[in-house]
């Protein structure tokens, strides 16, 4: 029988619920394991399952994640309180339909490797970053700026649309974005300072100053102690368990999370 493990934030309603959901599987004979479950339930919002992203680095790409929304934005999210009952008769039946998430695959430190669903960002808070920017080893640029950002089509609508980068509303998700944060600009340097889209044929690595720099991988810090750091599309994917009948296009994403307007 297929194992289970429970990712939940922290509102009462969304324990409450998480409870409920436990009482549920294993009534159905499913049994909790949270080192290596074949599905992993999330409940709350996008902060929530970037943080189960996170602790199942190691086998992400061989789990199913049932996003709940619960007490949160959520643009992940495909089930409610409401209509989860159905993925669990989906699951105990062996029916559900998955849906594969682009992931940034990120080599730093020499041999450390992660995987990210929105973001990954290289960044200075206090001088400024300078590094050469490689694309397939062919040198774009030489940057100096507080930072890099780097984001999948999926997550062009967070922090690279905050800062004003584009939306890949395309269905062709393997397309990802490069943003530069602050780049100097004066009469003897400049940077392109566009946002530039690329696709799974392209590995970005940067060569400079970039030990003690902070590497954030969706919303986790890390610190790097070596001045080489690659980044590209990776072959694995996020296995995402989605409601037919409730899934959402893109535009329809957008459309309800970001224009509101009166006519």
């Amino acid at each position: 029988m297929f194992k289970f493990s429970i990712i939940v934030n922290e509102y009462e309603e969304s324990q409450a619920l998480a409870y409920e959901i436990n009482q549920q599987l294993t009534s159905h004979g499913l049994v909790e394991d949270v080192i290596n479950p074949d599905y992993v339930f999330v409940i709350g919002g996008d902060g929530t399952l970037l943080k189960a992203v996170n602790e199942f680095q190691d086998i992400i790409d061989e789990v199913c994640f049932v996003i709940i929304k619960s007490g949160s934005l959520g643009f992940y999210a495909n089930y409610t309180k409401e209509t989860y009952p159905k993925v669990i008769a989906d699951i105990v039946n062996d029916r559900c339909h998955l849906k594969q998430l682009p992931l940034l695959e990120v080599t730093y430190n020499k041999n450390q490797i992660n995987y990210a669903l929105n973001e990954v960002k290289v960044v200075d808070h206090v001088k400024t970053l300078r590094t050469k920017i490689f694309i397939n080893d062919e040198l774009l640029e030489y940057f100096r700026g507080s930072g890099l950002v780097f984001a999948t089509s999926t997550g062009s609508t967070g922090y690279m649309r905050a800062i004003n980068g584009s939306i890949i509303a395309t269905n062709k998700y393997k397309l990802w974005q490069l943003k530069e944060i602050a780049p100097v600009a004066n009469v003897r340097f400049i940077t392109i300072n566009a946002s530039l889209i690329l696709d799974d044929s392209q590995v970005i690595v940067l060569e400079g100053e970039l030990i003690d720099k902070r590497l954030i991988i969706d919303t986790f810090e890390f610190e790097l102690s070596a001045n080489e750091l690659e980044i590209k599309i990776s072959e694995k994917t996020l296995n995402i368990v989605y409601d037919e009948d409730n899934d959402l296009s893109m535009t329809e994403k957008m459309k309800s999370l970001f224009a509101h307007c009166v006519i």
